[in-house]
């Protein structure tokens, strides 16, 4: 499930994924982070997973081709998280996002959105 968190404002899209992600959920997460891109050149975003359980392949791959395509038009970008494998995943496309990506804990999310929303902890 994709949940839109409030701090979404301007060039900034802050989402909670958790359970199962679907295919549905990954096509509106690239509409939104899309059209932050295409209306101010870049996005910020603060990406939260918890509880999440699954991923659809096809929606994950889909999710990978679009960050290949897209990674430049990213600015700041927040992974936090609560297993492992989340942060691994946070460091594998670090390398194609503009800025890179920065995994947090979940018991640090005040600071990785403050990072996001500012540059600063």
């Amino acid at each position: 499930m994709l949940e839109i968190l409030p701090e979404t404002h301007d060039d900034m899209l802050a989402v909670r994924v958790s359970g199962e992600l679907t295919n549905e959920d990954v096509d509106l997460y690239r509409d939104l982070i899309r059209g932050r891109m295409k209306q101010y050149g870049a996005a910020r975003l603060y990406y939260e997973m918890v509880n999440l359980t699954w991923v659809k392949p096809g929606a994950a791959l889909e999710n990978a081709l679009f960050d290949l395509v897209h990674g430049r038009a990213y600015d700041r970008v927040a992974m936090v998280g609560e297993k492992v494998w989340q942060k691994w995943a946070a460091n594998l496309i670090s390398p194609v996002k503009k800025k890179g990506v920065r995994y947090f804990e979940l018991a640090e999310r005040e600071q990785a959105m403050r990072w996001v929303q500012t540059g600063q902890e």
